[in-house]
């Protein structure tokens, strides 16, 4: 059991981590040019006392479920301290890019064809309005600091809170005998969280991006129980009920429609009987309606060209479309984690 000792140990690491990021989002506010006001009209939006009061409550709450057992405490899953810091200073150096992209003085959208053929169109666009897209070295070095500091420290937390309904559905069952799947894995921080906390599971991570996957493998290190290939979501290399475990984190919002429903029919495929799927991602209009607003904000000072309809959505509904039964469903600050089973 976990003990005092341990618990100081958690806080401090939790404290540490949401102080780095805040900082970091706080500098970057002051070097980036404000946005125009949006034309349209915006729901309620929480104060930032009650946002830090959410987040306080997330840690809390994946405390408790540390202390209860139901997994361990998280590991470092990240670089060395100057690496840390080398990437913090790259950060601040692709802000002033990022900023001309997000008041259009600088328009360098990745066009189909040109860049990454064999590569869908939905998929090479400056998301975020990040540098190369997906689809650099570059960019996926940048990639976790970037969403970090959106989330001022808290987007490994709401991934990790997928941990606690694949627990639940552990008990029982021999982790050995598991056969799981992170769909669009990126630089594999859900599937690192998941290999530490059940280290006998054997493993896949696909994603559409090499320098992503790259990262991923930088990340998880080497080990024969994680395999990392390049493959698309919406054509899963498995066969029919083949998969124990499916896990997906911040993807669908990333999917123009068409796309989402066959991701999520993939993951019904080749799910065996019995089996279970966790998706994190963004939460939806109605989720927590006085957060609302927020929604109708992101995508206006963030490119992301398919989260309007993402988040006017159900995901319990797509899932139920897909032959999925949902069997939980969490708010975790910004994000929502909602665990399916064969329908």
């Amino acid at each position: 059991m976990p003990t005092a000792l341990d618990r100081l140990t958690y806080a401090a690491r939790q404290t540490a981590r949401v102080a780095w990021y805040a900082g970091h989002y706080a500098a970057g506010r002051r070097l980036l040019k404000p946005m125009p006001k949006p034309d349209f009209p915006i729901g309620p939006t929480p104060s930032r006392a009650e946002l830090t009061a959410d987040m306080r409550a997330l840690f809390e709450r994946e405390w408790r479920d540390i202390a209860a057992g139901l997994f361990p405490a998280p590991r470092g899953l990240g670089p060395e301290p100057a690496e840390f810091l080398r990437r913090s200073l790259l950060y601040f150096r692709d802000l002033p890019q990022v900023d001309a992209r997000r008041h259009g003085t600088l328009d360098d959208e990745l066009p189909p064809g040109t860049q990454a053929d064999g590569l869908p169109d939905y998929y090479r666009q400056n998301f975020h309005f990040q540098s190369d897209g997906w689809l650099s070295d570059h960019s996926a070095v940048l990639y976790d600091t970037q969403v970090e500091v959106l989330f001022t420290g808290a987007a490994d937390a709401m991934r990790r809170r997928a941990l606690a309904p694949i627990a639940t559905w552990l008990e029982g069952r021999n982790q050995r005998h598991v056969r799981g799947l992170d769909v669009g894995c990126g630089t594999g921080r859900l599937l690192a969280s998941l290999h530490g906390a059940w280290p006998g599971m054997k493993l896949t991570g696909i994603d559409l991006s090499a320098p992503y996957l790259e990262e991923a493998r930088r990340l998880i290190g080497r080990t024969a129980r994680v395999k990392l290939d390049e493959a698309a979501a919406e054509a899963l290399p498995f066969d029919d009920a083949s998969l124990d475990l499916v896990i997906s984190s911040f993807l669908l919002h990333e999917l123009p429609n068409k796309i989402r429903a066959q991701v999520l029919a993939e993951m019904a495929r080749v799910l065996k009987p019995g089996g279970l799927v966790v998706i994190v991602d963004s939460l939806q209009k109605g989720d927590r309606p006085e957060w609302d607003g927020l929604l109708d904000l992101f995508p206006h000072y963030f490119h992301e060209p398919y989260y309007a309809d993402y988040v006017t959505g159900h995901l319990d509904s797509w899932g139920a479309t897909a032959g999925l039964e949902q069997v939980s469903s969490e708010n975790a600050l910004l994000s929502k984690v909602v665990a399916f089973t064969r329908a």
